[in-house]
């Protein structure tokens, strides 16, 4: 009788470990998941003691803590015996309550799981400045906004005394918009952008030159310097 149960035992395990999970996976933590919200999403970080066949670990995600699904991966060391620190950053985490997992898998392919995190959002995250014109220009400057939300966005531009040269709004749609600020009729000098979504702000500086050239200029200085 106790040989039949030690059987069935067996073959229950046997068939758990078939299905690709383990709980004993050859992983040792230093320091558990953890993670900080951040103005463009949250960052995650951990640490491993020691790993044997680490192959990768699988960041998941949910917003309710039950439902989670993969949003990226981490490549491991593979094999160590010292610590070993990982990160990882969701771009853009929006919802008020986020939860976080791993699930590390080994070169075998079994996998174990960490502990579950939950994220609070307290800092808006409604826009992104994503990429930018030469900021050294003598007629427009261009910005590509990643935006979270249909809002508006205001703007405006100071010049370094603090007076506003420029200001306007405009219709901002969720992804990808493009804003551009005409500085043909200012002045040469420094300047200030000012970018605001409801209470989330953003601050860019840039330079007004008298002509082209100039402008030109300084994108081949700044390459020159950034090769040397």
């Amino acid at each position: 009788m106790i040989t039949a149960k030690k059987t069935q035992i067996t073959l229950l395990l046997s068939a758990f470990l078939l299905c690709g999970y383990s709980s004993n996976a050859e992983v040792t933590y230093a320091k558990t998941l953890n993670g900080r919200e951040h103005q463009i999403g949250s960052l995650l970080n951990w640490s491993t003691a020691t790993e044997f066949n680490n192959q990768v670990f699988i960041v998941e995600k949910s917003v309710n803590g039950i439902d989670f699904q993969a949003i990226g991966e981490v490549e491991a060391v593979g094999n160590a015996s010292s610590e070993r620190g990982y990160r990882f950053l969701d771009v853009g985490a929006s919802d008020k309550n986020t939860y976080y997992r791993l699930r590390q898998v080994d070169m075998d392919g079994t996998a174990s799981f960490s502990e579950t995190i939950k994220i609070t959002k307290k800092l808006s995250n409604n826009f992104m400045v994503m990429a930018m014109s030469n900021t050294v220009t003598n007629s427009t400057f261009d910005i590509s906004i990643d935006a979270t939300i249909d809002n508006e966005i205001a703007y405006m531009v100071k010049n370094r005394q603090g007076e506003v040269v420029i200001e306007s709004k405009e219709e901002l749609f969720f992804g990808i918009n493009e804003i551009s600020i005409n500085l043909t009729d200012e002045a040469e000098g420094t300047y200030f952008v000012i970018l605001k979504v409801k209470d989330e702000v953003e601050k860019l500086v840039i330079r007004k030159v008298d002509d082209e050239i100039k402008a030109k200029e300084n994108v081949a200085s700044k390459r020159q310097s950034n090769g040397g």
